[in-house]
């Protein structure tokens, strides 16, 4: 077999995914074996995923921030100042709670083990309240540390 980029070269490597021949010039650019094409759809893929996480946190955080004015906002309030600290406390607390609860839920999805699988109707009912209210507890935590970590990994994927 030959490579499929250089086809005068001898394949030493096949690509991971599409399992087309690669030389060693080619089998040697990336840590593993895989091709170029394959490669960049990784990327893409990874950037939709964090794309899509960043896009739920901001949803969950301007929910959050509407519940939380909502609940706790002085809108009636005369004093400008009243007003505006309560817009202020709503948007850091009800937007980081919104942001902070996706965050959460994806790293609890992350390190949950697939033994819940088998549960019946109640148990992932039970399943579900526990794994929300343990996603803001961890969220609070988790949500400036995975903006960190997609914001480092966006970056670097611009940079390939």
């Amino acid at each position: 077999m030959n490579c499929f980029n250089h086809i005068k070269e001898n394949a030493v490597a096949s690509c991971q995914d599409c399992q087309k021949g690669l030389c060693t010039t080619c089998a040697s650019l990336f840590s593993f074996p895989i091709c170029r094409d394959c490669n960049k759809r990784r990327q893409q893929s990874e950037k939709k995923a964090i794309y899509k996480e960043l896009f739920l946190m901001f949803v969950f955080g301007c929910v959050g921030y509407y519940l939380f004015s909502q609940f706790f906002g002085h809108h009636d309030s005369a004093n400008l100042k009243t007003r505006t600290f309560s817009v202020v406390l709503s948007v850091l607390f009800g937007f980081y709670a919104g942001g902070a609860l996706v965050a959460g839920w994806k790293t609890l999805t992350y390190i949950t083990p697939s033994v819940f699988l088998f549960l019946p109707l109640v148990g992932w009912g039970i399943y579900f309240i526990v794994k929300f209210l343990l996603s803001i507890a961890v969220g609070v935590v988790m949500f400036p540390v995975r903006l960190l970590l997609h914001t480092r990994k966006l970056l670097s994927l611009k940079r390939l």
